[in-house]
């Protein structure tokens, strides 16, 4: 935090000439500059006519809209979007050039390893299905042992009550 002290040795102009308040405007002031900025209102109401000034000539430039280009810029989007190439001298290519056609492969190729992670993930799912179905069945062998102990173990408690 800035001390009120420092407000009244600051010049008024140079503070206004630093930019600041643009930057206020346009909301890319840091918290710090904003706080300060606050109090010199606050202290300095010629301020306040500067800021609106300067939100006059911002929302001036904004409405007045931007420069036109030069016609060559819209030339060259043209000629790029057209795919118009700029013309080349005539040494520099041959009258009659020759061409190479190469067929293209129209099969798919797919890498070695990722063939290998593919075979290691059926594997890994495979074996966690049939793990599944391991524990699975001896879950269920586990509960008929027990319902067929319950019986016993309750004949059990009785007896030694």
């Amino acid at each position: 935090m800035v001390s009120p002290l420092i407000f009244c040795l600051l010049d008024l102009q140079d503070y206004i000439d630093s930019g600041i308040i643009e930057s206020y405007l346009l909301g890319l002031a840091p918290a710090d500059d904003i706080v300060m900025l606050e109090r010199m209102r606050y202290i300095y109401p010629e301020l306040e006519t500067e800021i609106a000034m300067v939100e006059y000539r911002l929302q001036k430039i904004t409405e007045e809209g931007g420069v036109t280009p030069p016609a060559i810029v819209w030339n060259k989007i043209a000629a790029q979007i057209s795919w118009e190439k700029p013309p080349r001298n005539k040494g520099q290519w041959p009258e009659n050039p020759t061409y190479i056609l190469q067929p293209q492969n129209h099969t798919m190729t797919v890498s070695i390893w990722w063939r290998c992670a593919f075979i290691a993930m059926g594997m890994i799912i495979i074996a966690l299905l049939a793990s599944t179905i391991y524990f699975y069945n001896r879950f269920h062998q586990m509960e008929d042992r027990f319902l067929r102990m319950l019986p016993n173990m309750e004949q059990h408690q009785q007896t030694h009550r």
